[in-house]
């Protein structure tokens, strides 16, 4: 696993500098980023001044949606370029390195957690581990929102995957039974939302007694 961070970590510093132009030109899995964020963001109602942690921050576009609505934001990155990167538009904001199974966040410090095309790095027997460590953070009643190249169904991906063709990068993408299998087996309830035919939303919550 070490060497997988240690790589992914190499990927998104080398990818930083360009990320903002690759998201704009929205090619492959990556078409129609901003609206599905901007979707997404409807899903997680907060009050002005809550705690929101953005894991796989980036340069801060996810968190930008909640900051406008009033929320306080933390980023979480692997990359150290992209938080160096991240500061510029964000000085306000705490800026960490870390990632979704070791967050450098106190037990309980956030009302809430937000996540945009990051989970998919994660291998798929990681995701209980991943969901653990993203509550542990979390105060009682909290939830998470993710976001990512998510899917209903394989017959979705596979759709999904024949419309790109070659521009279909083939990654660890997440079927919603999958994920939702994850979140039950600790104990979390999950609801999916389709935000287009390429991504999908998750907003998980702890099950009620």
């Amino acid at each position: 696993m070490v060497d997988r961070l240690s790589e992914t970590r190499r990927e998104f510093d080398e990818w930083a500098d360009t990320y903002e132009e690759a998201v704009r030109q929205g090619l492959g899995v990556l078409e129609g980023h901003d609206r599905s964020l901007a979707l997404a963001a409807r899903l997680l109602p907060l009050q002005p001044g809550q705690r929101v942690l953005d894991i796989g921050v980036g340069l801060g576009a996810f968190g930008t949606l909640f900051e406008d609505l009033g929320a306080s934001v933390t980023g979480v990155d692997i990359s150290p370029r992209m938080l160096e990167l991240a500061r510029r538009d964000h000085p306000h904001w705490p800026l960490l390195e870390g990632h979704f199974l070791a967050l450098p966040v106190a037990d309980a410090a956030m009302d809430a957690a937000i996540s945009a095309f990051a989970f998919h790095h994660l291998e798929t027997e990681e995701r209980p581990q991943a969901l653990r460590e993203i509550f542990r953070v979390l105060r009682d009643g909290g939830a998470f929102l993710l976001v990512d190249i998510l899917f209903a169904d394989e017959a979705a991906k596979d759709a999904a995957r024949r419309r790109l063709a070659e521009q279909w990068e083939e990654e660890n993408y997440a079927l919603f039974p999958d994920v939702a299998a994850a979140a039950a087996e600790i104990g979390l309830s999950a609801t999916f939302t389709r935000l287009s035919d390429l991504h999908g939303a998750v907003l998980f919550k702890a099950r009620q007694l």
